[in-house]
């Protein structure tokens, strides 16, 4: 689906991925997204990443393979030139790789560095130069919040905490501000509404933000520079957005 993020109002029919999944990662360029991994099926996992050119509608392309067999729960981040994906889930058995592709050009997924442990269910936001990883589990909900140098490679560095541990939450962001939204608490199955930001440039614990319209999680985000939707499941699958 696709939507007109400075306007409000329904989604339409974009195309179709190469075959149905969910919870995989997604990174983008101007010109091109990238979806890498994800559950086609109860334990059923692919180390698949296609391609979509945003400016034509139409089903998307093969791009190249993730590494490892840990695919399922991924999260994705990006600049303009790199796509990053980090985390994972193969059961029984939890991710702590982070890998990366060249949007621009088709290829396998080429080793980046590792989260500070292993897990699955996190959020991610990017500037042009730093990606933050938020929250997770394994099995356990996390509330560390932990960033990479998109340019580089290597390791994660602290960054600060969530207001809560927490998974299953949605992170958009613009060049300056991280928003991390939604997400399970501990022993909570309804999910909450809570929204939280970090200043990307900077280190240090999220601050609140405001509340979603009503309790979620297992939901997306999307953003430019100015606004971010968020949508999807609301005790059940649902076609609301924020």
């Amino acid at each position: 689906d696709l939507v007109h993020i400075p306007t409000l109002g329904n989604s339409s029919d974009f195309g179709d991925l190469s075959e149905a999944r969910g919870r995989a990662g997604a990174a983008a360029s101007l010109t091109r997204l990238v979806i890498g991994g994800g559950e086609k099926s109860p334990g059923a996992t692919t180390n698949v990443i296609d391609s979509i050119e945003m400016q034509s509608q139409g089903n998307s392309a093969n791009f190249g393979d993730e590494s490892g067999p840990y695919n399922s729960q991924k999260t994705g981040l990006s600049n303009q030139t790199r796509g990053v994906f980090a985390g994972g889930f193969a059961s029984p058995n939890w991710s702590n790789v982070i890998d990366y592709v060249t949007i621009a050009s088709a290829g396998d997924a080429t080793d980046f560095g590792n989260l500070s442990a292993t897990k699955a269910s996190i959020s991610a936001v990017s500037s042009s130069t730093r990606g933050i990883f938020m929250g997770g589990r394994n099995p356990t909900n996390q509330n560390v919040i932990e960033y990479i140098t998109i340019a580089s490679t290597g390791d994660v560095t602290d960054f600060g905490d969530l207001l809560a541990a927490k998974s299953t939450s949605a992170g958009a962001s613009s060049a300056v501000r991280g928003i991390n939204g939604g997400g399970l608490n501990p022993g909570d199955s309804a999910g909450i509404n809570v929204i939280e930001y970090v200043t990307i440039a900077s280190t240090g614990d999220s601050t609140d933000f405001g509340d979603l319209t009503r309790s979620n999680y297992l939901i997306s985000a999307t953003s430019n520079s100015t606004r971010a939707v968020f949508g999807g499941r609301l005790t059940g699958n649902v076609n609301i957005m924020d």
